[in-house]
């Protein structure tokens, strides 16, 4: 049978600092996704180690990837760095990925899937916990998203000629279970996903974002403030699967305390951080928006405009009004 459709390109920005002992393995596992269509983008930080050696002999090892380079001249910070590795996407479909994560094999595939058989502008999926080593800690992280009801099943939402292509480009026969998360009914401020690596967005939304012109003044964590975004413009969905693997160590935002994640037992500059950055997305979004105000009432229309300044600012849930009230006390 003649092919007749074609399956989106999925762009993967793997962002990086100081990451040497880990960029191999990050690499190594989107080169061995069973989904083909896709390209590698990396962006070093200004790495003082030598990451950005581990980077090059990845590539010259690896010229039949499709993979762009782009060194920083300073530390931008992880928004930053990913809007610069954004400008030289071409892909349909956006990864952000942390240059010392691990991606299992599906985590293309399925996420892909997700997004052809709902229509959001996010898909988050859950992980396993790893450690400096490689060992893993759990396969049921209390830091994925939990499940919930009103679920459905991937493998029964694909439409009919798509089908054909499952096979041939890695998707999983078993499915995966999926919950849709309307952006009217799940509040804008609260944290309803993975970890950064753990989504796959939309680039015709993220690349929104673009118009940042500000990135390395948005001090909230950087995953926070595109997801967020993204769940704004068209909600989201949670995938019930785990598909990679957060590493868990010295230097990253957790400060690896401890290996289970539980947000209650970390160290208390990072708990800090955390309710700062639950009472700034709000004021930092709305600044965004407003901004660029002419552009998004052309590019969603007036009455969709003012459709999400009253979710940022009309939308809570128990959760951000918990830690609303504990952050007064710290």
């Amino acid at each position: 049978m003649e092919k007749i459709l074609n399956l989106p390109k999925v762009s993967f920005i793997v962002i990086t600092h100081n990451f040497s002992q880990f960029v191999c393995d990050c690499l190594n596992s989107i080169k061995n996704q069973t989904y083909e269509n896709y390209e590698i983008i990396i962006v070093d930080d200004l790495s003082k180690d030598d990451t950005a050696d581990k980077i090059q002999n990845f590539i010259n090892e690896n010229q039949n990837l499709e993979i762009k380079f782009i060194k920083n001249e300073s530390n931008i910070g992880q928004l930053a760095s990913f809007l610069e590795g954004l400008k030289q996407a071409s892909g349909e479909f956006i990864c952000s990925i942390d240059g010392d994560d691990v991606l299992f094999p599906e985590y293309c595939a399925i996420h892909v899937e997700t997004h052809l058989s709902c229509s959001v502008a996010l898909t988050s999926c859950q992980q396993v916990e790893i450690d400096e080593n490689n060992t893993i800690h759990t396969l049921s992280s209390i830091e994925s998203p939990n499940k919930k009801k009103e679920n459905f099943i991937i493998e029964n939402k694909s439409f009919e000629e798509f089908k054909e292509y499952r096979s041939a480009n890695g998707f999983d026969k078993a499915g995966a279970e999926v919950k849709i998360l309307d952006n009217d009914k799940f509040s804008f401020a609260t944290w309803h996903w993975g970890p950064t690596t753990s989504a796959m967005m939309r680039k015709s939304v993220c690349e929104m974002l673009l118009l940042i012109d500000r990135a390395k003044a948005i001090k909230i964590t950087a995953d926070k403030f595109m997801f967020s975004f993204c769940h704004l413009i068209g909600s989201s969905a949670v995938i019930f699967k785990p598909l990679y693997a957060y590493r868990r160590h010295s230097s990253n935002y957790s400060m690896a305390n401890p290996v289970m994640g539980n947000k209650k037992y970390l160290k208390e500059r990072t708990q800090n951080k955390y309710f700062r950055n639950n009472k700034k997305i709000r004021r930092q979004m709305y600044l965004f928006i407003n901004e660029n105000k002419a552009f998004f009432k052309e590019k969603i229309n007036k009455a969709n405009l003012a459709m999400l300044y009253k979710r940022i600012f009309l939308s809570f849930d128990a959760r951000f009004f918990k830690g609303l009230i504990k952050s007064l006390f710290i």
